[in-house]
């Protein structure tokens, strides 16, 4: 019996210093029938050198003259896949051999869940070490409880699936089609949102299958947080459009979008937009919690400068203090 063919998508842009050790570790796959598609989306440095330079049938490739955005890619991505199973590979994320044979398996085996997603080891980015040519590596697991099955609820409070741990069926997308390039920086949010609003159940697979590096240059970085909470308020919006008057009260949609803009405020006066915080501060005011009101009552009246140095030297913290050694 012929093994299901698996698309693996990566989207590339400026990546040169990682896309050869992602790439190497999508064809070291021990699933024997796999495609790796790879949009490299106008880089500016040796991406596209890279990524043509190797010379293996199971890889295509296109080329983009034009920046079109990660959602732009990702939906390119998903046109051109060939697969039964489609997963995502980030160009500076790394697959464990075993990545793709686990979560086929899984789904083989598990015909309710339209898709799943695995533990994950990260490490955190730092300075090559010019004599082994990469980075000193030590492992970190993510500090938090993984779902499965109908995850909706879940997915409202928090997003705890990561695009480069994900695989999901064909008919998924047939059914719910591509990312909406209207959610700008959290199109994955969005996506497994709207899978499990449909009533596709999404699986855990308690196992480590990816290495995902933890990079302070990428979107995660406190310098584009005011678009990653813009985008997070503009999909729970959107969600709450696509529900019925009883799901907005059964699952609490108006206390959701309040706490993404709560998270916003503090965001935007960090950033030195203190106008545009006390506009959606005036809209929420009534719903905030008494802690997060008197947080912005002091707030507003700290230099943007010291209030973005402190809040970025929390997060960073707060970001190491959420992982535990592996």
């Amino acid at each position: 019996m012929d093994k299901a063919l698996v698309s693996i998508l990566i989207n590339a842009h400026n990546s040169e210093r990682y896309i050869g050790e992602a790439i190497d570790s999508a064809l070291a796959q021990t699933w024997p029938n796999f495609e790796i598609v790879i949009v490299e989306d106008a880089s500016t440095d040796r991406t596209a050198e890279i990524i043509k330079s190797y010379n293996d049938p199971r890889i295509r490739y296109f080329h983009n003259d034009h920046n079109q955005g990660i959602v732009g890619s990702r939906n390119q991505l998903l046109k051109e896949a060939k697969g039964e199973f489609f997963t995502w590979l980030d160009a500076d994320d790394i697959y464990l051999p075993d990545r793709v044979q686990a979560e086929v398996e899984f789904l083989e085996a598990h015909p309710e869940f339209a898709g799943v997603y695995s533990n994950i080891l990260y490490f955190f980015d730092g300075p090559l070490d010019s004599a082994r040519g990469r980075a000193p590596v030590k492992f970190y697991r993510h500090i938090y409880e993984h779902w499965s099955g109908d995850i909706f609820g879940e997915l409202l409070k928090k997003m705890f699936i990561t695009n480069s741990a994900f695989m999901m069926r064909r008919s998924a997308y047939e059914k719910l089609g591509g990312f909406n390039p209207a959610t700008g920086m959290v199109e994955d949010w969005e996506y497994f949102l709207r899978m499990a609003h449909n009533g596709m159940q999404i699986g855990f697979l308690d196992k480590d299958l990816i290495k995902y590096r933890l990079r302070f240059d990428s979107h995660t970085n406190f310098a584009r947080q005011v678009d990653v909470k813009k985008s997070q308020v503009k999909i729970f919006e959107n969600l709450k459009q696509q529900m019925t008057p009883d799901e907005r009260e059964k699952w609490h949609i108006d206390y959701w979008i309040d706490q993404r803009k709560s998270n916003l405020i503090f965001t935007l006066l960090a950033a030195g937009k203190s106008t545009e915080a006390k506009e959606i501060f005036a809209e929420i005011k009534r719903n905030m919690s008494f802690k997060r009101h008197l947080a912005f009552s002091v707030l507003q009246y700290c230099p943007a400068a010291i209030l973005r140095t402190g809040i970025e030297y929390a997060w960073n913290r707060r970001k190491k203090h959420l992982f535990v050694p592996a």
